[in-house]
């Protein structure tokens, strides 16, 4: 029997069950002091500064926005390629948000690009780190300099990154991440606020104190989904569940991913639950995962090595980059390949469940026409695809993966030659 491999590895603290259990008996799922020792941890991390948790990564944004007090109508620029929920939540802090293209071979903000953007209206701009790789944050704050413009970045991907030894977040003047599911650092959702700007940082104290806790019921129903979750991306209840729907889809040449990823639209009022504190059960569970943080990384970057010794050397395949100057987190293990959607199918009939690219080329969505821009890099990035390499593989599993992968990309490759021998004969 074929085990199917997921192409979501969620990181998970084996003992969530216990810490969950004596938060209950405490009468502190909701509030409690782990929150404040959480936000404590985060900030020692990062060496020093002031973090807040928010009830998702995409409102500790839109803190760090309402603290720093732009004028309204301000542009804030954003990489043409991201998640669209970011430059959503600018807008809905009465700002303008405005693109850049990215650098296809990096998948991060062009720096040239960047310049070209600018315009006396310009107040701010967000970096943000793509799959793990620290975007180039030297060319990038001297631009921001020379006009003037404060810089959030956008660590959604790269909790643990560094760029030239400093932990990405504390780059620019403010930063955020995300604590969501399949992020670096899972607790159920949630985010952080980080700054080192004392006066910014009392602001988003007195932001962060002003949202409601939220509803015991709420806190439960996200602790059932987190575990729900991970038993349903585990390999055994994967192969017998998802993966038929997503093998079948396949056959049938229709693409699921669509249906899995949040719906595109204004987030303008914003929607129930959005305005709520972090709870302070998540924050147990994410203390305990800072402790696992650095072996998780290390792991994921040890698998992404492998993989690349693997498909080294296979014809029309590009590795993801990795600078010398910066540490490479590889949330995602991102490549360009000669056909994506037919290695896609390829790969799922051999069991492994390949992740389309799935960043948003935000200048092409209706939600955002009224900025479109001519963006090559961005769009070329949607011949990317994502391989399977999180650092919840095993050793015999990451070795499939990469076996399949390879053994797919060079049956498409002698098919390809094989059609061209005959067209040329």
């Amino acid at each position: 029997m074929l085990t199917a491999i997921s192409r979501y590895g969620a990181r998970f603290v084996p003992e969530t069950a216990g810490i969950v259990d004596r938060c209950e008996r405490r009468g502190e799922l909701v509030r409690g002091p782990e929150i404040a020792l959480f936000e404590e941890a985060f900030a020692r991390r990062l060496g020093g500064g002031t973090a807040r948790t928010a009830s998702y990564g995409r409102m500790a944004f839109l803190h760090i926005l309402r603290a720093l007090d732009l004028p309204a109508g301000s542009e804030v620029v954003f990489p043409a390629l991201t998640f669209w929920v970011v430059p959503e939540m600018a807008r809905a802090a009465g700002l303008t948000p405005v693109f850049a293209d990215v650098d296809p071979t990096t998948f991060n903000l062009d720096p040239a690009a960047l310049e070209r953007a600018i315009t006396p209206r310009t107040r701010a701009v967000v970096p943000t780190h793509i799959y793990g790789l620290p975007c180039d944050m030297d060319e990038i704050l001297a631009i921001a300099r020379r006009h003037r413009l404060r810089v959030i970045e956008d660590c959604a991907h790269a909790l643990g990154a560094h760029y030239r030894d400093r932990p990405v977040g504390t780059l620019g003047d403010a930063s955020f991440f995300s604590f969501q599911l399949l992020k670096p650092l899972n607790t159920g959702g949630g985010g952080m606020a980080f700054t080192r700007d004392a006066t910014l940082g009392r602001r988003l104290d007195e932001i962060a104190a002003a949202q409601p806790w939220p509803p015991e019921p709420r806190v439960r129903g996200r602790l059932r989904l987190l575990g729900f979750e991970r038993a349903l991306i585990t390999p055994r209840i994967f192969t017998f569940t998802v993966f038929p729907l997503l093998w079948a889809s396949a056959a049938l040449g229709v693409a699921p991913d669509v249906y899995l990823w949040e719906k595109v639209r204004p987030l303008q009022p914003l929607p129930d639950g959005y305005a709520q504190r972090y709870s302070n059960v998540q924050a147990a569970i994410g203390l305990a995962g800072l402790e696992r943080l650095d072996e998780w990384n290390a792991r994921a970057i040890d698998h992404a090595k492998y993989m690349n010794v693997v498909l080294r050397g296979v014809d029309g395949v590009e590795l993801p980059p990795a600078p010398p100057d910066r540490t490479h987190i590889y949330y995602q293990y991102c490549v360009y390949v000669p056909d994506r959607p037919r290695l896609v199918r390829a790969c799922l009939r051999a069991g492994v469940d390949l992740e389309y690219h799935h960043m948003d080329v935000c200048p092409d969505l209706p939600l955002f026409r009224e900025q479109r821009i001519d963006a090559p890099g961005a769009r070329r990035t949607r011949d990317a695809v994502q391989v399977p390499i999180h650092a919840g593989l095993t050793p015999p599993q990451l070795e499939a993966v990469a076996r399949r992968v390879r053994r797919a990309l060079e049956r498409e490759q002698r098919g390809s030659r094989q059609a061209g021998h005959a067209t040329v004969h």
